[in-house]
């Protein structure tokens, strides 16, 4: 059965997105990595292929808060007697929570609120369910998004969007018939342009932890990656037992870490979660889906602390994964004109089997065992899956963009395929697209005023183009073609040809949108400081400026950044109260004043009861200012230097829990 439903759950709003196009900055960090001589050359043979350098045209969505409210949230529903499968259609599709019915327990993990945090390519994420990746390292762009919903018939419900930055249409397929014991996901990606592409695929499947939860898989090696500050070490461990301790228990590692599981090419596809309490999940799929992954917290102060950030107080979850590639460091390319699916199972299993806790290779004949009796039960066998036959449409219940309609209608122009021959994309009221759909209905964007956030951006040849038909029409030729053009430019790697076309918008009308894209490009792009910050002068001289919260962050950074910290100090006193209790905004603050020598003063908003709601996954800047601000208080104080300074900050300031969020040792 498919229906939508309503949850109640404590939710923190989105808020509004971040105006700026990204020009390369901070947000979509390529963490670097190592990879020992262990990794053979045809492991790596994909490590740090088709990364990106801008998350446009997307904008990033950092306008979220920590106040959370009781809050109605539209839910798809999947339903049968064993089941009950609970999608977020407004989140990306996420499937929330699995319920089996027959032993009254939901089988994965599922949040008890719902918190973005910054974990995403676009900022925004949530912990919980299960995630589905596409495209592009990291978080996908649309995990924070509406999905097209479509009701296929009672037992199938589809849901699809189209991917801007690799220009690809994606599905999730979930069928559950009456008798299954297990969810069935048809994943479809498809490239129906005349080149390949890179690609990406990996689905996140939260479990709650527990001090006897345990990972299964039929696999005896794996790669390992550790954290440490800005990079990654890739090595290679054997699996369970890696440097005499048995990884298959998250619990027994201290540090966050991902195992990727080398499967060999002739076993099934599968990984089990289970705990000693009876709780297990079985996730399986057919080949074409072929690598799986355990990412852990670990048991360090900041792996407990990230797992309650994300959710409430004694929340833990580990994450099971299962994905295209060898790891989550890589994409792999698709070819053109081509269209790639699989179709994943998830079933409960009991975790209560002793067989499950002991021997790893009678664990491994465990899992197959109950895989066989669930498959002679009916559930369809993982080398089976990919002859399963689903419809491809149905009644739409949720709407989601209209950029894969505009698309559509991009490519009609130039005589090519539609991005999908499976699925609709119906022109819809979603707020962001209304300036391009008069530009391909009338030949020219409309001109707001310069004070008005832009609503959207484009990133494409075929965009670009039709934003130069616009400047041939007298009602085209204004501001704001001029500051698309540049950031489509921009986006297209076009340097020069952006920087010409941010010029003539401030020509044409100041606005502080093309003057900071222009000190953008010279400080992130060109390394021109000083014409950076000519432009930084242009942009805050503007009143609006200083109104915008996105544009005070920046240019908090950048100040702070830069040796500027008492000019950030009398910026700050000028702001209203509700920048001025900004968390980012403080932390810049933080730093000024600890840069200026006010260590005292810094130590005031630095406290264990701080809050910063956009702290970045791998971020270390509550810690490192925690220290600094009591090493300078110390230092000063007793005059000590080197190692004993250090331990006496360490005995007399340890660092509280709360502001503690390191993922390494």
């Amino acid at each position: 059965m498919v229906k939508i439903e309503y949850i109640e759950i404590m939710t923190a709003d989105m808020g509004t997105p971040n105006p700026l196009p990204d020009i390369k900055n901070v947000q979509y960090i390529h963490a670097g990595f190592e990879v020992t001589k262990n990794v053979n050359e045809e492991e790596r043979k994909y490590l740090g292929k088709g990364m990106i350098d801008t998350v446009l045209p997307y904008k990033v969505q950092d306008g979220y808060s920590r106040e959370k409210k009781l809050t109605k949230i539209k839910t798809v529903v999947l339903e049968n007697e064993y089941l009950k499968a609970v999608f977020l259609p407004d989140f990306g599709a996420r499937l929330w929570s699995l319920y089996d019915k027959k032993n009254q327990r939901d089988i994965l993990y599922t949040n008890t609120v719902i918190q973005p945090c910054n974990f995403a390519i676009l900022n925004a994420w949530l912990s919980g369910g299960v995630e589905f990746n596409v495209g592009i390292k990291g978080h996908t762009p649309l995990t924070c998004s509406p999905m097209f919903s479509e009701k296929l018939d009672e037992d199938t419900v589809k849901f699809y969007e189209f991917e801007r930055i690799r220009r690809v249409s994606y599905s999730i397929t979930a069928y559950l018939p009456k008798g299954s014991e297990t969810l069935y996901l048809r994943t479809r990606i498809e490239n129906t342009e005349d080149k390949e592409k890179y690609m990406y695929w990996w689905s996140n499947i939260a479990f709650p932890e527990t001090e006897k939860t345990r990972v299964i898989v039929p696999a005896h090696s794996a790669i390992h990656c550790s954290y440490q500050e800005n990079h990654y070490v890739v090595d290679k461990t054997s699996v369970p037992i890696s440097n005499g301790i048995d990884v298959s228990y998250s619990m027994n590692l201290q540090a966050s870490a991902d195992y990727f599981y080398q499967i060999p090419d002739e076993k099934r596809k599968w990984v089990v979660a289970v705990d000693p309490n009876g709780v297990g999940l079985l996730q399986y799929s057919n080949a074409k889906l072929r690598s799986r992954k355990l990412f852990l917290w670990g048991n360090k102060t900041g792996g407990r602390h990230w797992n309650e950030f994300l959710s409430e107080e004694g929340q833990a979850y580990i994450e099971i994964q299962a994905g295209l590639a060898t790891t989550q460091l890589e994409h792999i390319p698709m070819p053109a004109n081509t269209v790639w699916e699989w179709t994943e199972g998830y079933t409960s299993v009991c975790g209560k089997n002793e067989n499950y806790y002991g021997d790893w290779e009678q664990a491994i004949a465990e899992v197959e065992r109950v895989m066989e009796e669930k498959i002679a039960r009916g559930m369809i066998a993982p080398e089976k899956l990919g002859d399963l036959t689903l419809k491809n449409s149905g009644e739409i219940l949720h709407t989601a963009s209209s950029w894969g309609a505009l698309e559509n209608k991009l490519r009609t122009e130039k005589n090519a395929e539609n991005i999908s021959r499976y699925n609709a994309f119906p022109l819809v009221n979603d707020g962001q697209t209304q300036d391009f759909i008069q530009l391909l209905e009338k030949g020219y964007l409309p001109c707001p005023a310069v004070e008005n956030e832009p609503s959207a951006y484009v990133a494409s040849e075929e965009w670009r183009n039709q934003i130069e038909k616009s400047l041939k029409m007298k009602e085209g030729v204004h501001w704001y073609t001029y500051l698309q053009l540049g950031v489509t430019e921009y986006a297209l790697g076009n340097f020069e040809k952006a920087k010409d076309a941010w010029e003539k918008s401030v020509e044409l009308s100041e606005n502080v949108w093309a003057l900071r894209n222009l000190s953008a490009l010279y400080k992130n792009e060109w390394k021109d400081n000083n014409k950076a910050l000519y432009y930084q002068a242009k942009v805050y001289a503007r009143k609006e400026a200083l109104d915008n919260l996105s544009l005070v962050k920046e240019y908090a950074s950048w100040l702070t950044s830069m040796g500027m910290d008492e000019k950030w100090i009398e910026t700050y006193a000028t702001l209203n109260e509700t920048m001025q209790q900004n968390g980012r905004l403080r932390v810049y603050l933080a730093m000024a004043l600890l840069h200026t020598g006010k260590a005292e003063q810094a130590s005031k908003i630095i406290t264990p009861d701080f809050v910063l709601s956009d702290v970045k996954e791998g971020e270390l800047a509550l810690s490192k200012l925690w220290k600094d601000i009591y090493t300078q208080i110390v230092e000063k104080k007793t005059g000590l230097k080197g190692k004993a300074l250090e331990t006496e900050v360490e005995r007399l300031y340890p660092l509280p829990y709360s502001l503690d969020f390191r993922m390494h040792d």
